[in-house]
């Protein structure tokens, strides 16, 4: 199996956040909850947003700014590209966990919370293009963001070091720290 994934050029729909998830266990969990469609609204003002991260449902990343983005997925245990020689690691946020139930993750943006149907979760999964397969299960995840060399130059980039755990991993992430890079 692949153990790096690189993705490029991935936007953020001219909203300042970014989520790691896997869509079919946030529909599941919406559902249990007996949540809106519009998570958008209900995470921003209400505290399931903060219970959805914490439960490890998804992975927010606030403060992203409007750029494009290389995105790598990092299951290897070698060293993380934005630690490497020549990149720039301005941002981490260690502590994160994760819930895979369809066997895959996708990174994708706020404006598919707005209307969170069987529909739209299809769009995600055709439009949407930094995915990659994973084994049901938990995982802990760490973001790491910054500047990595491209054939450009330097370029704004996120890392997300994913890792297999046999028992939920203790959510220990800030919720409200800044991606800003």
């Amino acid at each position: 199996m692949k153990r790096l994934y690189k993705f490029e050029e991935v936007l953020n729909d001219l909203m300042d956040y970014l989520i790691l998830g896997d869509p079919d266990c946030l529909f599941s969990y919406k559902n249990k909850n007996n949540l809106p469609d519009d998570l958008l609204t209900e995470f921003t003002t209400n505290e399931t947003g903060d219970k959805v991260v914490e439960d490890g449902i998804i992975v927010p990343l606030s403060g992203v700014e409007n750029l494009p983005y290389t995105i790598y997925f990092n299951l290897s245990d070698d060293t993380p590209e934005l630690l490497k020689d020549g990149n720039k690691l301005q941002v981490q946020q260690d502590g994160y966990c994760l819930k895979v139930e369809s066997g895959q993750i996708y990174l994708f943006t706020m404006p598919y919370l707005r209307k969170f149907t069987a529909e739209q979760i299809e769009n995600l999964k055709k439009f949407r293009t930094a995915t990659i397969k994973l084994e049901n299960g938990w995982y802990s995840v760490s973001v790491l963001g910054g500047q990595t060399i491209q054939q450009s130059g330097l370029e704004p980039t996120f890392e997300f070091i994913i890792k297999s755990s046999i028992d939920r991993p203790k959510y220990l992430a800030d919720i409200s720290y800044s991606f800003a890079i």
